[in-house]
């Protein structure tokens, strides 16, 4: 069955085989481990390195685009895990279409003395069961209220914006 019209043309849901179905499902428990409960943006970097493609690209809203695994570190894990040291996650459905794999996760932490929740969905794009591509759908406003509301962690949140805004260009 095609996918509804998108200005004015068909989009077809590409067929899954069981092989694409198996590593959709594999990539998903690795995901859900990394994220039950990482112990810093160290081990959690290392826990997913081997399933990122060298060149992983990854896009989320108010950080740039970061390009390759250390980058991840670096630019998304390290300032994410020192902003929120007991984040962790929790995979509520996903689901596989062709290579692409999409996976609903509920992310919890605290920062400063405020708790939050929020959702999250992100696609992957798997090539020979390695990540290429993770594109996250969130809105990030329960974790910038958090912030808002903890005045001690408004230099670190402060920081890892203006190191994100330098790597953007």
């Amino acid at each position: 069955m095609a996918a509804p019209a998108v200005n004015g043309t068909a989009a077809a849901t590409p067929k899954t085989t069981p092989e694409q179905t198996r590593e959709a499902a594999a990539w998903v428990a690795m995901f859900a481990e990394g994220w039950a409960a990482p112990v810093n943006a160290d081990t959690f970097c290392d826990h997913f390195d081997p399933w990122f493609d060298d060149r992983v690209k990854m896009i989320q809203p108010q950080l740039a685009p970061t390009v390759g695994r250390q980058a991840f570190r670096e630019e998304f894990a390290r300032p994410l895990f020192t902003l929120v040291r007991d984040l962790h996650g929790t995979v509520e459905n996903w689901a596989a279409a062709g290579d692409t794999v999409y996976i609903e996760l509920r992310l919890e932490g605290t920062v400063g003395s405020r708790r939050f929740t929020m959702h999250t969905c992100d696609r992957i794009e798997l090539r020979d069961g390695k990540a290429i591509e993770r594109f996250a759908y969130l809105d990030p406003a329960p974790l910038l209220k958090a912030v808002a509301a903890s005045p001690s962690s408004w230099p670190r949140f402060l920081r890892s914006q203006v190191r994100s805004l330098r790597w953007s260009r």
